[in-house]
């Protein structure tokens, strides 16, 4: 009887291990479902502009034939960003990640979205200061009109798409820290 008495110590630290690799996964996954489907909105917002930037290309000009052909140019790049990442998410074995090593990525995960919410508010800035500098230009104002209105209609996108899933993510930091033995 005492031999398992003694046992009875090991097995409750056994099942305390496995119920937080239980949670551990849960939270992993929770993390990667959220990034995902930021990386799908972000792919399915750069093929509709993709598609829409090519049709409008060939029947419009001045100011919007610029404002397509900037949307075309700068979604081709959100498709590769979202196609890249998309990938990355998918192919990472969370479940081989201990506590340290899934916080590891957590915090970098938010520090890039921070990061793109920096980039995304310089956007949104260049994208008013070129609307601004096609009032004053002598050279093709239509062009920095319709580059400044497509920077800035990209970038109000991405902040929003940005902040919403850092938003997610720092609601999910507290699970990640709960876990700290």
């Amino acid at each position: 009887m005492r031999k398992y008495l003694c046992l009875l110590p090991l097995l409750l630290l056994a099942l305390a291990a496995q119920a937080q690799t239980g949670a551990l996964a849960t939270v992993n996954l929770e993390q990667k479902s959220i990034l995902r489907v930021g990386m799908l909105v972000l792919g399915g917002w750069a093929i509709l502009n993709i598609l829409l930037a090519s049709f409008k290309l060939t029947t419009t000009t001045r100011s919007p034939k610029y404002f397509y052909q900037m949307n075309l140019y700068w979604n081709i790049v959100n498709l590769i960003i979202a196609g890249i990442a998309l990938h990355n998410i998918i192919s990472l074995n969370e479940a081989a990640m201990d506590v340290v090593e899934s916080i590891q990525q957590h915090v970098w995960y938010k520090k890039v979205l921070y990061l793109n919410v920096g980039l995304d508010v310089a956007y949104l800035l260049l994208g008013a200061y070129l609307k601004q500098r096609s009032q004053t230009a002598h050279l093709r104002p239509e062009r920095l009109m319709g580059w400044g209105r497509s920077i800035f209609l990209q970038g109000f996108f991405l902040l929003l798409l940005d902040v919403v899933l850092v938003v997610m993510l720092e609601n999910l930091a507290s699970d990640f820290f709960r876990l700290i033995p």
